[in-house]
């Protein structure tokens, strides 16, 4: 089971812009991995023990904090891009607020629209068991 996630986050839904992105992230848009890794992050640090990932500053902080190593200066981008978007990969399951469609594909631009709809979201059960194991959270993606 541990390895269906690992192939699942080697083979994250992206956009296919390729001259839009550098080569520190393959030309691939680095989004959906640093929110993956900005999770695990938190987890590690013991600010996650639920199931239940939260748009709060600390996860914005740290999304931030790998954006602005990796991606190039004059690069601009927010954590409410990926948020809702992970949910396509079809382990990220995301929790809107009242008088909001989780199904439906909001136009998400902001952090504070994105506060507006969702609450948060939560992880497969069986992921976020592998992700409070700290052998499986270091296990690298499954390539091929």
């Amino acid at each position: 089971m541990l390895e269906n996630y690992l192939h699942k986050f080697a083979r994250l839904r992206t956009d296919r812009g390729r001259n839009r992105y550098p080569s520190a992230t393959n030309h691939r848009p680095p989004h959906k991995p640093f929110l993956l890794l900005s999770v695990m992050d938190l987890i590690a640090q013991g600010q996650i023990i639920e199931n239940f990932i939260e748009p709060s500053f600390e996860l914005v902080d740290t999304w931030n904090g790998y954006w602005n190593v990796v991606m190039p200066m004059g690069h601009r981008s927010t954590m409410a891009h990926p948020f809702p978007r992970l949910q396509s990969d079809g382990f990220w399951h995301r929790i809107a607020k009242s008088g909001y469609d989780t199904k439906t594909d909001y136009n998400i631009s902001s952090m504070t629209k994105l506060r507006e709809i969702y609450t948060g979201a939560c992880l497969d059960d069986a992921l976020f068991v592998y992700l409070m194991d700290p052998v499986a959270r270091e296990q690298p993606p499954v390539s091929g």
